[in-house]
């Protein structure tokens, strides 16, 4: 509330102005803050920009319109890797060319997801489809993790996301070392604010930095991060989270601003992971391309908005029968 009343009765520039100030000053102290609710704010902000008559679309309030065309990433989560290697199979056959999948900690589990995805990927694409290991901090020591990135190394995985705790940056940058050219490190909860790309670039501890929705709240705070990293000599991905439609919009917004973009928007919204959308335009996914949107009051359903935020139980029965309708399409 305190934000929303500090930018009360200012114009839009100024709002947009204070909001960005208020969120870097956060920053400087070091405090752990909701940067969601920035992001919230300023996209609508932004948003409001967009239809004032000064700028075309909210791409071009963010600093211009670079591609209407977004490509996507497809994502796949931990399962058996027959499963696993399914869903690469459904993600070729559909035009992705970059995918991202969860990996297990226990070495011999990775051995055979990897060994499973690699004889997928070599079947249907050769080495035209990225494929990228989200460890999520997995593997506590150097040790460990330099096993696990010889066992990825050995099936020909492109990238690791963030392959040891977030605090552990010298053995990291010892790992990168160690198997650059062959796999790229991408760092992902190492990034807490928008300087800390510096500190990655002294230490050449990172190929990528991954710039997650609401990580660095504002989204132009977060294209200016975008910049710096690719200007320091990394490459950026923008990453994902739990984002209805209507946040989905606005990153497409931050993915056609940006004047290189060096991999495919990983958020893909929850339309397509559910089967459902609170807007009555939902953004549809063809040959791994997004078409960027504009949205208004009258694309939002709020009838269905409403029944999916009271209702949570039939919110849980859609999930479960959505992945029981992907399992059973991916063993049939």
């Amino acid at each position: 509330m305190s934000l929303a009343r500090e930018i009360r009765g200012l114009s839009l520039e100024d709002a947009l102005n204070t909001l960005r100030s208020s969120e870097y000053s956060e920053f400087r102290r070091e405090k752990q803050v909701n940067y969601g609710a920035y992001l919230a704010l300023e996209s609508a902000i932004i948003h409001a920009l967009a239809h004032s008559g000064k700028a075309k679309c909210e791409a071009e309030v963010l600093g211009g319109v670079y591609r209407t065309e977004i490509p996507v990433a497809f994502t796949i989560f931990l399962g058996h890797p027959v499963i696993m290697s399914r869903r690469l199979e459904e993600a070729i056959n559909s035009g992705y060319k970059h995918v991202k999948f969860k990996i297990p900690c226990n070495l011999e589990e990775l051995r055979r997801v990897v060994e499973a995805l690699h004889s997928m990927r070599k079947q249907y694409a050769g080495e035209e489809t990225v494929l990228r290991a989200d460890a999520n901090e997995c593997f506590p020591t150097f040790e460990k993790a330099e096993k696990a990135l010889s066992i990825m190394e050995r099936y020909s995985v492109n990238i690791v996301e963030q392959p040891m705790p977030r605090d552990r940056l010298g053995d990291t940058a010892k790992l990168r070392k160690r198997f650059h050219p062959a796999i790229e490190i991408m760092l992902d909860e190492s990034l807490r604010k928008p300087s800390d790309v510096e500190l990655f670039a002294q230490m050449e501890v990172a190929d990528i930095v991954n710039f997650h929705p609401s990580k660095l709240g504002c989204l132009s705070i977060t294209r200016e991060a975008i910049l710096k990293t690719q200007e320091l000599g990394m490459k950026a991905n923008i990453g994902s989270a739990f984002m209805t439609d209507i946040g989905f919009f606005h990153y497409l917004s931050l993915a056609s601003s940006i004047p290189r973009l060096d991999y495919p928007l990983e958020e893909v919204g929850l339309s397509n992971f559910y089967g459902y959308s609170i807007v009555s335009n939902p953004p549809k996914i063809t040959e791994g391309y997004v078409s960027l949107q504009d949205i208004n009051v009258a694309s939002l359903d709020f009838y269905l908005a409403e029944k999916f935020k009271i209702n949570k139980i039939v919110f849980f029965k859609e999930q479960v029968a959505h992945a029981v309708k992907k399992l059973l399409d991916t063993v049939m």
